[in-house]
């Protein structure tokens, strides 16, 4: 079967691979869709070892049961948790799952395939059931839940002022969330080059798309001075502007893994000090939310087509993703879509 795989910098190639049986509690899944997130293109620039498989914002239909099996069947279109928490985890037990990093994960198996492939092994206890949605917007329940949980690590407050830094997917969604949570004011910030982005957030319900290639931020006449909440998706290093926009008492959340000195992150404690700031960091492991993301595409509140900009079947998948990284002007989101 056909597996892509990456490796630095940039290089994508499609292989024929084996994929094994599954085990004790582990499910074959035909792969229907997969999102090229975030992750894999910092795996793809720069920080995979060598060539490795790649892909985990997907959905599918389970093809084949492992042993033990009994939470779906074959035929059941699913999508798939990365990672979820082990009920008799410590954590769990003590009414706080959501702090239990250590549960059963996807990333943590030998992959021969991933997300990108026509089928892949899965933990079954990560296989959430879906109907009433295409597979290309089901495999958004991945990225959405990372967005639901920068919500509420903000902890947004009827009538807050809020910028959303960062008009990726994660970005749009959470500002379409932010104006649903009753936020009164929401400021994307962007670069200036991808006008489809800054037009998305408007769509979604910004109120003004700031450049930051071309405004100087702290300088912005905000009606309240600055803003209550912050909500950074961009590297790490902007924690630092973002702090500066805040009014007294602001939260700043943020999400995003970095490697190498680019994970180290400096700001001026007076800032945050005299103004009694929180920074507070977003981390969707385990992977919560699904139920809740199901709900908010249904009902029209996180609207995720329009995200899609690029798409292409698995044996164009090196084609597809190069195209996508190389369009600086339109690229929201790259999707993989198997028809067959």
């Amino acid at each position: 079967m056909k597996a892509a795989y990456l490796k630095p910098h940039n290089q994508f190639e499609l292989r024929d691979v084996e994929l094994r049986a599954p085990e004790a509690g582990e499910v074959v899944v035909r792969v229907r869709a997969c999102g090229f997130c975030g992750h894999d293109k910092i795996l793809a620039a720069y920080a995979a070892k060598d060539w490795e498989p790649f892909g985990h914002e997907f959905s599918g239909v389970v093809e084949t049961l492992g042993p033990g099996v009994t939470n779906v069947q074959v035929g059941d279109r699913v999508v798939i948790e990365t990672s979820t928490f082990d009920p008799l985890s410590p954590e769990a037990l003590n009414g706080r799952p959501d702090w239990d990093t250590d549960g059963p994960s996807y990333m943590n198996l030998a992959h021969t395939a991933m997300g990108f492939a026509e089928k892949t092994i899965v933990p079954a206890v990560l296989c959430y059931k879906f109907d009433g949605i295409p597979d290309e917007e089901a495999c958004f329940a991945e990225p959405m839940g990372v967005a639901v949980d920068l919500i509420l690590t903000a902890d947004i407050k009827l009538g807050n002022d809020v910028v959303v830094m960062g008009c990726g997917a994660i970005g749009l969604m959470a500002m379409q969330m932010a104006r649903a949570s009753g936020a009164r004011h929401i400021y994307a910030v962007d670069h200036a080059h991808n006008a489809r982005k800054a037009q998305l957030a408007l769509d979604y319900g910004a109120d003004e798309v700031l450049f930051s290639d071309k405004t100087d931020l702290t300088q912005y006449p905000f009606p309240r001075g600055g803003v209550d909440r912050v909500l950074v998706t961009t590297p790490p290093k902007t924690i630092d502007l973002a702090t500066k926009l805040c009014n007294v008492g602001g939260i700043v959340a943020y999400l995003g893994i970095s490697y190498g000195p680019d994970a180290i992150v400096s700001f001026d404690s007076n800032v945050v000090h005299l103004n009694k700031l929180q920074i507070r960091g977003s981390n969707a492991i385990p992977a919560l939310y699904f139920p809740q993301c199901f709900d908010l595409m249904k009902a029209g509140t996180v609207d995720v087509k329009k995200l899609i900009t690029h798409t292409f079947p698995l044996e164009k998948t090196p084609e597809g993703i190069t195209a996508f990284l190389t369009d600086h002007d339109t690229a929201v989101k790259a999707v993989m879509v198997n028809r067959g």
